[in-house]
């Protein structure tokens, strides 16, 4: 009878887990964005870029905070996407795609010239560079979230 009782609850536990990854979780993503020009910019633009839109574009989704998964790439239209393949847990959303880090040292050291260096640096700081942190358990059907778009980290500021 035991058996019986710890075969039927094995059963129900590994049919109800593999039923998440093939849910579909629809995401709606706005984006506010820093401003990035020269000059102090009027009130008018300012407000504009605090003005949450659908956000156009694609995201990079991790599990791993060092990015060592497979991740999912999306792309999102007027701030929407449905994504499946979610498992229950911590996402963290990139704007830039994931990089080779171990190839990007060797590069490093290939390349050992101060525009070089910076440029490893830079593609490093994008790489670990995260938007938001999303959430998911069973419950979850939908996410609205916005995130905001900050200044290219490896392009000099305008005068």
């Amino acid at each position: 009878m035991k058996f019986f009782s710890a075969l039927i609850l094995a059963l129900i536990f590994v049919s109800c887990k593999s039923t998440l990854p093939n849910r579909s979780i629809k995401f709606n993503v706005t984006s506010t964005s820093d401003y990035c020009g020269g000059a102090m910019p009027d009130e008018k633009l300012i407000d504009d870029l605090n003005t949450p839109k659908p956000f156009n574009g694609i995201i990079y989704i991790h599990k791993d905070p060092e990015r060592k998964d497979k991740g999912i790439i999306q792309e999102f239209k007027n701030g929407k996407a449905n994504i499946s393949g979610l498992v229950n847990g911590e996402y963290l959303l990139f704007e830039y795609p994931a990089i080779d880090i171990e190839k990007l040292e060797n590069n490093k050291i290939e390349n050992d010239q101060p525009q070089g260096i910076m440029d490893s640096e830079c593609k490093f700081m994008k790489n670990f560079q995260i938007l938001e942190v999303v959430s998911i358990d069973q419950e979850t059907k939908d996410v609205s979230i916005n995130i905001n778009l900050i200044c290219d980290p490896c392009i000099e500021p305008m005068p």
